[in-house]
């Protein structure tokens, strides 16, 4: 089981990878001012935050839905009118949605980018929406077939495009901010199709109405906690935009897309892999699955922020130096430390609230979203004014962490696991320390704050057997495991087709 939760992560994660070598890409358009101004990059980070909430909302908790009615052994619904039956209640809701965008470009449009006569942006903001929210089912569906091999073909082809109309659009057309929201749109359409392509085999086109009910009772609740999940991690945005200004939008955007490195190749990769492995786990009785996971992913994420962190303004410095970059963005690197911490007590909250999600309590799911996400609101509107950006950045942190507590507090009654939280506090004490020492390197000069630094990144990992994070016999029986699980991979790739 652990093998597969390996191997389908480290699928996701080769996707998310790719994600993020496309961001890099673009990032010298992206923070150019002569393509796109700062206040501009504002705005786009408001605009995405926006469709994004409207995804989460218009898809009516249909792809979560799936995964659970798909997973489970009892088939309290027959499975083979589940995907089709969720696909057209997607379709239904996201027709309403870019409607409501149409009706309503102008007063958004004034409201996310200062200026009414903005509103044609709005419309293929809509239609990214409208496609992002179907999109959602086929690519659950490959989740639930632990498909990721197609599943990551998908999402290069959506970067792809989307690298190639950035670039014609802002580059060569000079059509701004509208003309990337149209390059985010084409390229989620060429994503959609290829993900109908790669799941028309598997895909029955059989509607079964009695699977509508349990669909929408078991989905619906997730949007509540869908749109507290969005506030957390993207609703500060806007109390920046209402308590500083837009360029402080722009420079936690980039701070925020930089910690999301931890986001997408380890929190998101993890949560496609672990979400299913998981719920089957559950299913078999699997629990002390979780407990390894835990343990295992604190150490690990705990090691990939402190490299991030402490290299960020190393990485920038050379973007600056090869482009023609706003020196805005290097100061915002200081904020990817608390950012990344935030992803990776998110990570934490994913393994603890599985059982969750797979008891179907979701109205507890929702509950305990929305009270972390108005405790994030407090904590922004405490702290921004005196604190700016990192103001944001520390709420957001300090509310993943409570969100994590809460569900496992909550989910304590679905799966007796005693999850180990001194691995978890040691890590962050560890991290908290390490990067103080590696902020304290940026005053010396380059070749000798580069050798300090990667003192600092072995100091981390000498410490893991010294704080007994791991012992010495663990260690060593860890790597013949690898080893072992590296030789039954192969073997596994070699006996299967390639998805």
């Amino acid at each position: 089981m652990l093998g597969r939760l390996i191997r389908q992560g480290g699928a996701y994660a080769l996707a998310g990878a790719l994600l993020k070598a496309a961001g890099l890409v673009l990032a010298p358009l992206l923070l150019n001012a002569e393509y796109l101004p700062v206040s501009d990059y504002g705005s786009l980070a408001l605009l995405m935050v926006t469709a994004q909430l409207a995804i989460f909302v218009a898809g009516l908790g249909q792809p979560t839905a799936l995964l659970r009615f798909m997973t489970r052994t009892e088939g309290e619904i027959p499975r083979t009118g589940l995907p089709a039956t969720a696909l057209l209640i997607s379709i239904l809701a996201a027709t309403v949605a870019a409607a409501l965008f149409w009706l309503l470009a102008a007063p958004l449009a004034g409201l996310l980018t200062d200026d009414p006569a903005n509103a044609p942006i709005l419309i293929p903001l809509a239609a990214y929406v409208a496609i992002k929210c179907v999109a959602a089912v086929p690519l659950a569906l490959l989740r639930v077939q632990e498909r990721a091999g197609r599943y990551t073909m998908a999402v290069v082809l959506e970067m792809a495009v989307l690298i190639v109309l950035a670039y014609v659009e802002l580059a060569q057309n000079g059509n701004g901010l509208a003309g990337l929201i149209r390059a985010y749109a084409w390229s989620a359409a060429a994503a959609l199709m290829a993900l109908l392509v790669l799941t028309a085999r598997t895909f029955t086109r059989r509607v079964d109405p009695n699977a509508v009910r349990p669909l929408l009772k078991f989905g619906v609740p997730l949007v509540l906690a869908a749109l507290a999940g969005w506030f957390l991690n993207a609703g500060d945005r806007y109390i920046l935009n209402w308590l500083a200004d837009r360029e402080a939008v722009a420079a936690y955007e980039w701070s925020a897309r930089l910690a999301g490195l931890i986001n997408m190749l380890l929190v998101q990769s993890f949560q496609l892999a672990f979400t299913v492995v998981g719920l089957k786990a559950l299913a078999s009785g699997a629990a002390s699955f979780y407990r390894r996971t835990f343990r295992h992913f604190a150490i690990w994420t705990g090691a990939a922020i402190l490299v991030l962190s402490i290299w960020t303004p190393e990485g920038m410095r050379v973007l600056i130096w090869l482009f023609d970059i706003e020196a805005t963005y290097l100061q915002a690197s200081s904020l990817v430390f608390p950012l990344a911490l935030g992803f990776g007590a998110y990570g934490i909250y994913i393994i603890v609230n599985n059982a969750l999600l797979s008891s179907g309590k979701t109205g507890v799911i929702g509950a305990n979203i929305v009270g972390v996400a108005v405790l994030n609101g407090a904590l922004n509107i405490a702290l921004i004014p005196s604190l700016g950006a990192l103001g944001a950045a520390l709420s957001t942190t300090l509310s993943y962490a409570v969100l994590a507590g809460v569900a496992a507090w909550t989910a304590r009654k679905e799966i007796a696991v005693t999850y180990p939280w001194r691995i978890a506090a040691l890590v962050t004490l560890l991290l908290v320390v390490l990067f103080g020492a590696g902020t304290a390197a940026e005053m010396l000069r380059p070749g000798v704050r580069s050798l300090v630094k990667l003192g600092i990144t072995a100091t981390y990992f000498a410490a893991v057997p010294l704080l007994r994070l791991y012992t010495w016999p663990e260690i060593k029986d860890g790597w013949r495991q690898v080893q072992t699980l590296m030789r039954d991979l192969n073997r596994q790739s070699a006996k299967q087709p390639s998805d």
